[in-house]
C-alpha cells in the first residue's frame, strides 16, 4: 500500500539536513521527491544520493507555495496520497508511520505541535496561535504545521495560488470550504538553531490575501506562471527496498 503514497519535501539551502530527512522517508518505506527552489549549496546532490527524486527549480527563488504547486501538477497519476514535510529536519520522518496508520478515516491528517507549543520559538508560537484562530472553521488545530498527509482524491484539482508560505493556510481554506475530516496527529515541537525563513510582514500581508481572494471567488482568476524546473534527477527508488 505504501506505494501508492508520495513525500514531497520543498527545500532551499537545506544542505545540513536533508540527506537524513530523505534516508528517513526512505526506511519508512515511501518514495521522495524533494523540490529544490534553486539552492545554492548542495541540497539536490545529497537528496539523490539519499534516494529521493529531485525537481529543481530554474532561475530565481521562487518560494515553497510555488513549489509544491509545481510539484503537484508534476506527480504521478498513481499516487493516491501525498505527504508534506520540510526539508530542515524538524519534522521527524520516524513519524510517517503513524500519519499513515491515522488515514483511513481521514482526508487530511496534520501535525499538531500546540500541545508542545512551549518548545516552539516565540514569534512562531504566537503567529500560529493567531493563524490557526483565524481557520479555526477548518477542523485543523495547527494549520501552520507543514507536516502532513493528504488524501488526493479529497484534493481534487486544487493547486495553491501563492509564492511563499501560504500553502498551509490556503489548503485551511480549502478544508473549511468543503466536507473534511481531519486527523490532528500531536508531534513534537523540534526546532534546532536554524534561521527561519519566515518574513513576518510579508508573510503577514500574503496571509491576508489568501483570506481576501477566498472570500472573493477563492482566487483573482488570473492564471498563475508555471515554474521552469531543469527536469527531473535521480531514481525513484522502488518503496519495498530497504535502506
Amino acid at each position: 500500500m505504501k506505494e501508492t503514497a508520495l513525500v514531497f519535501i520543498p527545500a532551499r539551502n537545506e544542505a545540513a539536513s536533508i540527506g537524513a530527512v530523505v534516508r528517513g522517508c526512505r526506511e519508512a518505506g515511501f518514495a521522495v521527491t524533494v523540490i529544490d527552489d534553486a539552492s545554492t549549496d548542495a541540497t539536490a546532490s545529497l537528496a539523490r544520493q539519499a534516494g529521493a527524486e529531485v525537481l529543481r527549480t530554474r532561475g530565481p527563488h521562487h518560494g515553497k507555495t510555488a513549489a509544491l504547486r509545481q510539484a503537484l501538477l508534476t506527480a504521478p497519476a498513481d499516487c493516491d496520497w501525498f505527504f508534506f514535510l520540510d526539508g530542515d529536519g524538524q519534522h521527524d520522518p520516524a513519524d510517517l508511520a503513524r500519519f499513515w496508520a491515522a488515514r483511513e478515516d481521514a482526508d487530511l491528517v496534520v501535525g499538531n505541535r500546540l500541545p508542545d507549543a512551549a518548545r516552539m520559538p516565540l514569534l512562531r508560537r504566537w503567529t500560529n496561535r493567531v493563524m490557526s484562530a483565524v481557520l479555526r472553521r477548518s477542523g485543523i488545530a495547527d494549520s501552520q504545521c507543514g507536516f502532513r498527509l493528504v488524501r488526493r482524491a479529497w484534493l481534487g484539482a486544487w493547486l495553491p495560488g501563492g509564492h511563499h508560505f501560504q500553502f498551509e493556510s490556503e489548503m485551511a481554506l480549502l478544508a473549511a470550504a468543503r466536507a473534511t475530516r481531519v486527523v490532528n496527529l500531536p508531534i513534537a515541537a523540534t526546532y534546532a538553531r536554524e534561521e527561519s525563513k519566515i518574513v513576518p510582514l510579508r508573510d503577514a500581508v500574503n496571509f491576508g490575501r489568501c483570506l481576501w481572494l477566498q472570500r472573493s471567488e477563492g482566487r483573482d482568476g488570473s492564471p498563475l506562471p508555471s515554474l521552469s524546473f531543469d527536469g527531473r534527477e535521480g531514481t525513484r527508488v522502488p518503496t519495498t527496498q530497504s535502506l
